[in-house]
Parts: C-alpha cells; sequence; structure tokens
C-alpha cells in the first residue's frame, strides 16, 4: 500500500484498493479509544504549541508557503470510514481550520459539505457538537465565536464536561483571533492544497484494540522538548539541508551522550539541554544586541531563523559550543583547571566546592531564587571564557589558558559593580580578547568593560611577571586569598616581599588582634559617606571591603601604608597571636600615647564589638570622642551605642546595676536600674541627670586630648552614684 500526499479536503473521496477490493474513504471517525482533543487545552504549554501551529497553517495559506504535518496513519473500514491511529489532533485542527474559513467566506454548503464526515465516537456530545457546528453560521463581527456557540438552542448546557467540546471551542477562538484579518484563503488552503500531510493506510481491514494499542502507544502527548527539537529542526533545514541532519544526528546521539552524565532526576536531559540552549542564545543575543526572549521556540525563530542575517554564523556557533564539550572528559577538565577553597600550584581557586560550571549552567540557568539569578552574571562570564577557550585549542595552549583565565576571574570578582545586563556585549567582547590574545584591553573613555582600576592591575602584574618569574607561584598564591580574590593592591607589587607575610598573618592570626595591631600604628580607617569603617572581629566579608579600593571608599592608601608597616616590620616567623598582643600593649602601656579614639579602641574589647566595624562620630573634628559604634553596615537606624558607655555598661562589677538602650544616635543614655539617673559621656565630661537636674563631671584635656583615661573616669563616677545610694 503506498503512501500519498493529500489535503484534508482531498482525503474524502480517495479511491484505496485492499485486496482486490476498491474502498472510497467517505468519512473519518475518531474512535473511542482514542484520547480527547487536546490542541485546545489551556495550560500554557499547550497554549505555546497552539499558537505556534497556528502561525505555521496562517503562513502557509496566506503566504503560500507550503507545509507538510507529517504522517497520518489510519485503519479504513469496508464502508469508506477511516479510523485515525495516529493524526487525531492534526485532523480535528483541520477540521475546524475549514469550518472557520468556509463560513467567515460565506461559501455555499456544496464547497463544504464533506465537513458533515468528519465526526467523533468518544462520545456521543463530540459527534453531536461536530454535525451541529457544520449547521452553524456565527457573526464574525460579535466577540468571541465560542460564546456565540454556547449560546445556542443546540448547544446544552451539560456539554461544558466534554473536554472534547470545550478544547474546539477554544481552538475556535485561537484561529478567529489568528485569521481575522485575513481574507480570501480558501482557495490557498483547498484548491493550492498549501497545507496537507502524508496518509499511510494500514494493510488490516478492521481495527481491533491490540493494533490500535500497538499503533498508538507512543500516543502520549510529546514533551516540550521534543516540540522544541523537531521545530527546531525544521528552522534549520531552511538554511541548510546538511546542517540540519548533522544536528539531528547530534541531538540524537553525541549530545545526548555528552549530556547524559548530568542528567536529571527524571533520568532524561531535555532540561539541561534547554537550559545550555538559552545560555547559548543568550550569548548571541548579547553579543548581536538583541532583545532577549524567554520562549525557545521564538528564540529558535529570532537567532536562527531565516530573517536573521547571521543565521548560519548563529548556527555554527551554537553547534560548536556543544561539540566542545563532546569526547572531554568534563569533571577532569574542571578539576585540572580549578581548585575549591585552598591554593593549588597550577589551579585557579574557585572558592566553591562544586568547580564544575558546565554542570552548574545545566542545572540552573534561567533559574531565580527570589530576584537573584541561580546563575549569574559573573559564571556566565567565566563559561563563557572557558567554551571560548575549548572552542579555539588549536589557538590557545593550555599553558596559556589556564594564566588566562586566572585573569578573567580576577577582574569578575572585582567588577561586582560593572558587571551588569547594559554592558555584558563589551564583557563579553573583553573576555574573548584576553582569552584569544592574552590582551588586557586598556580602558577608554566611557568605558563599559571591566572595573578599570583592576585591568590596570592586571596589566601591571603581567609586566612584572616577566622580570620576576620566580615570584609567580607567591603572587598567585596571594591572589588566590580569601580575603582578595584576585585584587593584590593592598599589599601592591612593590611589596613582594610581603606577599607571603599576609597570608600568613590573615591565615594564622586573630582578625581582632591584627585590627588592635593596626590601629597601634595608624588611623587605617576608610571613610564611606558619612561613616568610618576599621577591620571586624569575625566578620571577613569587612576585610574584603578594606583590601579592595572603590570610588566610594576613601582612605585605602593609608590601609595600604599602615598593613605594610605592620608587614615590613614583622618577620615571617614571628607572625602570630602573641607578637600581635605585644604590639597592642606595647603601644598601650607608652607613655607618650595620646588617649586618643585609637587608645580606647585598642584597649576596651567592647568597642570593637559592632558586626561590620563602622563607626560614626556627628562632629568628628570639634568633638572626637562622641563616637558611636555601629552594628549594622549602612544605617545609623540599626543598633548603635556611644563606645564609653557601652564599655561602662559591660563591665562585670556593674552586672545587672545597669542598662542601655541601643539608639544612641536618638540619645539613649547609660541608666542605674531602678533609678531615674542617667549617664551620658560628651567630647569632655560626663553628664549624670537626676531628679530633672544636671550634673558635670569634667574629663581632663590638654589640647583637646585625655589625659585620663575616661572609662576609668566612668567607673568611679558610677561606683560613687552607687555608694551614695546605699
Amino acid at each position: 500500500m503506498n503512501t500519498r500526499e493529500y489535503t484534508f479536503q482531498n482525503l474524502f473521496g480517495s479511491t484505496f484498493i485492499f485486496e482486490g477490493t476498491e474502498i472510497i474513504l467517505n468519512k473519518i471517525e475518531i474512535p473511542i479509544i482514542q484520547r480527547d482533543y487536546a490542541q485546545g487545552r489551556t495550560n500554557n504549554e499547550v497554549g505555546r504549541i497552539r499558537d505556534r501551529f497556528l502561525d505555521a497553517l496562517l503562513n502557509a495559506i496566506n503566504n503560500k508557503k507550503r507545509v507538510t504535518l507529517d504522517f497520518v496513519y489510519g485503519d479504513i473500514s469496508q464502508k469508506g470510514v477511516l479510523t485515525p491511529l495516529d493524526g487525531q489532533q492534526r485532523l480535528t485542527t483541520l477540521f475546524l481550520l475549514h469550518w472557520y474559513l468556509a463560513k467567515k467566506e460565506q461559501l455555499e454548503i456544496k464547497d463544504y459539505e464533506f465537513l458533515k464526515n468528519f465526526s467523533y465516537s468518544t462520545r456521543f456530545s463530540s459527534r453531536d457538537f461536530c454535525q451541529e457546528l457544520v449547521k452553524f453560521s456565527p457573526d464574525f463581527h460579535n466577540g468571541q465565536l465560542s460564546t456565540a456557540i454556547k449560546d445556542q438552542s443546540w448547544y446544552p448546557y451539560e456539554w461544558k464536561n466534554d473536554p472534547t467540546i470545550q478544547s474546539m471551542l477554544v481552538m475556535i477562538d485561537a484561529i478567529h483571533e489568528k485569521f481575522k484579518h485575513n481574507i480570501d484563503l480558501w482557495e490557498s488552503l483547498v484548491i493550492d492544497r498549501n497545507i496537507s500531510f502524508y496518509f499511510l493506510p494500514l494493510n488490516e481491514m478492521g481495527l481491533t484494540d491490540d493494533l490500535y494499542i500497538k499503533m498508538n502507544s507512543r500516543g502520549k502527548p510529546l514533551t516540550p522538548f521534543e516540540h522544541f527539537k523537531a521545530e527546531f529542526e525544521e528552522i534549520i533545514k531552511q538554511q541548510s539541508e546538511e546542517l540540519s541532519k548533522e544536528i539531528n544526528h547530534k541531538f540524537d546521539i553525541d549530545w545526548t551522550d555528552m549530556l547524559f552524565p548530568f542528567r536529571g532526576d527524571n533520568n532524561i536531559i531535555d532540561d539541561e539541554f534547554m537550559r545550555y540552549f538559552h545560555f547559548i542564545s543568550d550569548i548571541i543575543c548579547y553579543k548581536s544586541g538583541i532583545d532577549f526572549e524567554k520562549d525557545e521556540f521564538k528564540v529558535a525563530k529570532l537567532l536562527y531563523g531565516s530573517n536573521n542575517e547571521k543565521a548560519q554564523e548563529n548556527i555554527k556557533y551554537l553547534k560548536n559550543s556543544f561539540d566542545c564539550w563532546y569526547k572531554l572528559d568534563i569533571l577532569d577538565f574542571f578539576d585540572g583547571l580549578f581548585s575549591q577553597n585552598i591554593y593549588e600550584s597550577g589551579k585557579v581557586k574557585l572558592y566553591q566546592e562544586d568547580l564544575n560550571i558546565f554542570k552548574e549552567c545545566l542545572d540552573n540557568y534561567g533559574e531565580y531564587s527570589g530576584r537573584n539569578r541561580r546563575f549569574p552574571l559573573n559564571k556566565i562570564l567565566l563559561l563563557y571564557s572557558i567554551i571560548t577557550y575549548l572552542q579555539n585549542t588549536e589557538k590557545v595552549t593550555k599553558e596559556d589558558f589556564r594564566k588566562r583565565i586566572r585573569v578573567i576571574r580576577n577582574l569578575i570578582w572585582n567588577s561586582t559593580d560593572e558587571i551588569r545586563d547594559e554592558r555584558m556585549k563589551t564583557l563579553l567582547s573583553e573576555t574573548e580578547t584576553i582569552i584569544l590574545t592574552g590582551e588586557i584591553p586598556i580602558a577608554e573613555k566611557g568605558d563599559l568593560g571591566f572595573n578599570v582600576r583592576q585591568k590596570e592591575e592586571e596589566r601591571n602584574k603581567k609586566e612584572w611577571l616577566i622580570t620576576n618569574s620566580q615570584f609567580e607561584d607567591e603572587l598567585f598564591h596571594l591572589e588566590d586569598h580569601t580575603l582578595l580574590k584576585g585584587c593584590i593592591a593592598v599589599v601592591d607589587l612593590s611589596n613582594s616581599h610581603n606577599f607571603k607575610k599576609f597570608r600568613l598573618l590573615f591565615d594564622n592570626c586573630s582578625k581582632d588582634l591584627i585590627n588592635r595591631a593596626l590601629l597601634s600604628i595608624g588611623d587605617y580607617s576608610q571613610f564611606i559617606s558619612w561613616r568610618y569603617q576599621i577591620g571586624a572581629k569575625s566578620n571577613d566579608s569587612v576585610w574584603f571591603d578594606l583590601f579592595h579600593p572603590t570610588k566610594q571608599r576613601q582612605g585605602f592608601d593609608k590601609t595600604v601604608k599602615i598593613l605594610n608597616t605592620l608587614l615590613d616590620n614583622t618577620e615571617e616567623s614571628e607572625i602570630n597571636n602573641q607578637f600581635l598582643e605585644q604590639l597592642a600593649n606595647k603601644y598601650l602601656e607608652n607613655e607618650e600615647t595620646p588617649f586618643d579614639w585609637r587608645y580606647y579602641l585598642i584597649k576596651y574589647s567592647s568597642m570593637r564589638q559592632g558586626n561590620f566595624g563602622m563607626y560614626y562620630w556627628r562632629n568628628r573634628a570639634e568633638k572626637p570622642y562622641e563616637i558611636i559604634m555601629m552594628n549594622t553596615e549602612k544605617s545609623i537606624g540599626g543598633r548603635n551605642w556611644d563606645i564609653s558607655l557601652y564599655t561602662l555598661n559591660t563591665l562585670t562589677e556593674f552586672s545587672k546595676k545597669l542598662s542601655i538602650g541601643e539608639y544612641a544616635y536618638q540619645g539613649d543614655k547609660l541608666r542605674l536600674i531602678n533609678s531615674d539617673i542617667e549617664i551620658d559621656c560628651l567630647n569632655d565630661k560626663y553628664l549624670i541627670t537626676q531628679n530633672g537636674e544636671q550634673t558635670e563631671y569634667p574629663i581632663n584635656q590638654v589640647n583637646g586630648f585625655d589625659i585620663e583615661d575616661r572609662v576609668e573616669k566612668g567607673r568611679q563616677i558610677i561606683i560613687d552614684i552607687l555608694n551614695d545610694k546605699t
């Protein structure tokens, strides 16, 4: 039995010969065993498929671009009734489309009478609906057609429970929405035969359940990935038949084999493939300046379809971006290139446990956690660097790549303000230049690439290593430090003798003791808008910020100078907590040490309790001792205390005798419990308020500096008050 091409209309009346008997096909009847019509379902995925299918049909008959809807299989009875085994959905949609155009163009009954011979046996209601629909002629200028149909006397209320009828109504409205502005399409559809399909009649002359089940064992709906794969292959075929065949083979074999080890819990690679497809497509959009599309079908047409003049170039880039992983030992590749949380010579530290950025993309690309990308822009740049290398291994040696990906890592970690969607085109371009040539682009006016200062540092490192190659490992070791992550500005190339000392100091010593030691050398604080910051006892992010210069901070040069002074004056063997404590104590015990704010912060640990090392002076020049310790990073509205009052409150001898509010900025004072006595510490005195009366206790000063310890002064005042009460 031969397979031939038919249209929906000319299938009726076609002649078939079985075992010498001529049979004329006169009716199409969807069998009872067949599932309900599904193309009119209202879920999002079916809606997208329906929309694309109708676009294809409209394009075929409106623009006379023929489309063939693959195979329809069926059994023809001796009475000429076709029972579809596969193709029910397409046949039903074609039935509705022919009905719509026949009624819209007001054809004579003889032109569309064949529609009476399409029916459903799944339910009596579906069969009756098809019969009544052929008789009905709606008003095409009065709202939704489905509403008009449901208002007819022949449409009983019970039909709302028939899923096939409800799906047909949805499809009718969708056809109307898609085709309502087009005219004179019947001729293109029926006479010119611009929509067709292949029909394969089966040799069996009667439908049995066994045969149907066997033929329709794949009758469950295609997955979104299967729909996409089929449509994508058709899009590529428009560019190149040969390329389409090649990619089809890769879909089914090469790329499936490559992705299978990274499959999800459902044991298939559909989601992983689509995430990586979107990743590559978004790269093309960034580089081309094209607005993004989230719908993969629209992405396929936008980037790889015939309307894109760079379609073939984009297809080849997509193919190469998949191919570059094929036959590569991916796990070994990442393990050999990156390290997790420790320094390994010859590798680049990523500061994360899972080194496989490719798998991370397959699992997370396009997904969000709240408003945050689960595969953020910095990871996009890192993975793009890797695939750029993998596609150019004949141009870039493995050793060169190791050094260049380190530069990229450094730039990414130190360009958090610069890495934004609107700058990705330039960032990708700079990334590609670095990977392929090793050259680090020089900043120009209006630079939209990586951080300008960090690019300059990377160029300086590259130049420095030409004559200092013996220090390469020490430099890379320093770069990988968790508090630096590529930026060594706080040590600087001119202090290469301090590379190792920095690591020893911050890897082995108490951050609180480091803070005290630095303060004993000088004021290393940095000014941010209206507040000052020093290191924090147990918050590494504070130190990270202090060690990375930005335009928003003032005083970075002070930090550099004081840190390197500490390192310069310390032998590697001396770097330990005991040595740092000795430095701080020596400073405190020196008779020439002024009782300034640094003295107090070094002496009293309670003054260093803030989570972010943040301090606020209302008027630092005139009132240098009125200092508020903040417990938040950016807001004085959070918990905050006067450092002297807070320290007095923490003294064990005053336990359960004092209380202090949490908002010094709003005027909270130190209070004696079970009394109306308030204690305030001003720049040059204590102020005691009791029964509405105030008593001043001056703090001895010379030239604006304390010459007595104000905390000891306050302690004695409180002791005297408590003694008076008893």
